[in-house]
């Protein structure tokens, strides 16, 4: 496992007020801790609120797809930007919604594992295609992805993949740190350790 080393910007510590902002506190009894990257984002006013709704109408919550695979999804797209911290959470949080730890072990895969179901491999697709920079043959990836969802789903899979753009941006350059909660999916998921940043 590589060694974690410091956020080049410090989170806000447990003596700030914005440290228990009501949305914070939500997110917490969500995922269980306070995300470590939200704490840095919270210095700027209104980024936490603007992105949380963001976050509740991709990943989160209602939608044309169930959140087990919009959190694969998720994951899948983190995993081809290498982001360790990102990936992590996603991974976690997947879990933390039932999908087991040797499905999750398996996402590098999903196309050969048994595990996965057509349609999952078809949207994970698009998340590997999309989930790093040059992308690699989004259009053969949609034009798959067709066949089995509609033009509303697929929208919700390229919602899921932008979001996490987001996340992989901000915990690349920040150098967020991985908190104590999720880093135990990297005892299942032994891929994680592998992710450069």
């Amino acid at each position: 496992m590589k060694t974690e080393l410091p956020a080049h910007i410090e989170p806000l510590n447990v003596h700030d007020p914005r440290f228990k902002d009501p949305l914070l506190e939500e997110l917490v009894s969500f995922v269980g801790y306070r995300p470590n990257a939200l704490l840095t984002m919270a210095r700027k006013p209104g980024m936490v609120p603007a992105l949380l709704k963001l976050l509740g109408v991709t990943l989160r919550g209602e939608g044309l797809l169930t959140e087990q695979l919009r959190f694969l999804i998720a994951a899948e797209a983190a995993r081809g930007a290498e982001c360790r911290y990102t990936t992590t959470h996603l991974v976690h949080v997947a879990h933390h919604l039932g999908i087991s730890w040797e499905k999750l072990a398996a996402l590098p895969s999903y196309l050969e594992d048994p595990q996965y179901t057509d349609k999952e491999r078809k949207a994970l697709a698009i998340a590997s295609a999309g989930g790093a920079l040059p992308m690699r043959e989004p259009a053969l990836a949609m034009e798959r992805a067709k066949s089995v969802f509609t033009d509303e789903e697929i929208i919700e899979i390229v919602s899921c993949i932008a979001m996490v753009g987001w996340f992989n941006r901000w915990n690349g350059l920040m150098g967020s740190t991985l908190e104590s909660v999720p880093s135990e999916a990297m005892d299942h998921v032994h891929w994680l350790s592998e992710l450069s940043v």
